[in-house]
């Protein structure tokens, strides 16, 4: 993470009435990475964002920008943001492309970025079609372009795949990854925890609110494999006087002392015939076959456990094709560190 954060938030508050709907949350978004930004409907995140984007002032605390002050200096940081609200409208009368241009005479950049842009989110194809008659991931997608257009370092995005239908998530999830690749910082809200899990590096839980956990994925999931959020000790007649306490979620759910993770290994040939080179393996809690040329193996460690299990069965002279962890991680993380309370 670069020394000054692309997003640096410090203590933010505010309130609609009498109600505090974000309260004392501070996290920061190191640059070039994919954020996501986790909560319930009504947990205080398309707040948060509007902060960012300029559209609200703080009640209380800070808010930057890449080093600029949302409040003091909001004209510098919408030069240098992205902004997609969760329910983005556009002018369905007009074509692709005239929507397009209509929006970079706005923001006074060349005509010959539209081309580039329309290249870039695969709309060249779609540059004559009406926006009326595009399906809803489109509009999507078209709404990406628009925010693009003025080559901003930072794209700030609510609920970016609201509504829209598996292949559709799919083609915005692959586009999110292109313009990483291209060095875009991209700030993420959603309450699809799996379409998180395959693109953040980081993410802030917010509930109520208050910002529950935040930082990289992995290292939460180490914290909280490590404590939990929730500890709860034992009766001494129970476990012994020196026996570690366990670890409870908050929603009560006691964890085993190292959580099990699963991996797919996909393999050419039969599946079965590796379940005996896996079974009773170090750390291999489980394993089962779960189509004719893939098994599902169940461990406990880290990463370094896959890496060597991959090079045991090569030594076998198994043939592999794919390797993929079970994106189960964000989700354990959410239940754990939530307790499914609303404002």
């Amino acid at each position: 993470m670069s020394a000054r954060p692309a997003i640096r938030v410090r203590h933010l508050w505010h309130r609609f009435g009498g109600m505090d709907v974000v309260r004392d949350v501070t996290f920061d978004v190191g640059e070039g990475e994919i954020f996501g930004f986790i909560g319930p409907n009504g947990a205080g995140k398309t707040t948060t964002i509007r902060v960012m984007s300029t559209l609200l002032e703080p009640m209380a605390g800070r808010v930057e920008v890449d080093g600029h002050d949302v409040t003091l200096e909001p004209e510098a940081v919408r030069k240098i943001i992205g902004y997609m609200p969760d329910h983005a409208g556009v002018y369905d009368r007009i074509t692709v492309r005239e929507y397009l241009e209509f929006f970079s005479e706005a923001y006074g950049v060349p005509p010959d970025v539209v081309d580039v842009v329309l290249e870039l989110t695969d709309l060249k194809k779609l540059e004559e079609r009406l926006v009326a008659t595009m399906s809803k991931g489109m509009k999507q997608r078209l709404g990406l372009a628009r925010i693009l257009l003025h080559d901003p370092k930072i794209l700030i995005l609510d609920e970016p795949a609201s509504d829209l239908d598996p292949r559709a998530r799919i083609e915005i999830r692959d586009l999110l990854l292109e313009l990483r690749s291209l060095g875009k910082t991209i700030f993420l809200s959603s309450h699809i925890l799996t379409e998180l899990a395959d693109v953040c590096t980081s993410v802030a839980i917010l509930e109520k609110g208050r910002l529950v956990v935040a930082g990289p994925i992995s290292e939460i999931a180490e914290r909280m494999r490590a404590r939990g959020p929730v500890s709860q000790r034992r009766p001494a007649s129970a476990a012994g006087a020196d026996a570690a306490p366990p670890v409870i979620t908050a929603a009560g759910v006691p964890l085993p002392d190292q959580a099990v993770h699963r991996v797919k290994v996909r393999v050419i040939g039969d599946a079965h015939g590796v379940l005996r080179l896996v079974i009773g393996g170090p750390g291999v809690q489980g394993a089962q076959v779960t189509s004719p040329s893939q098994l599902t193996v169940s461990y406990q460690g880290d990463e370094r456990f896959v890496a060597d299990m991959v090079r045991h069965l090569v030594a076998q002279g198994v043939p592999i094709v794919a390797v993929e962890p079970e994106r189960t991680e964000l989700e354990r993380i959410f239940l754990e560190a939530t307790r499914g309370d609303l404002q």
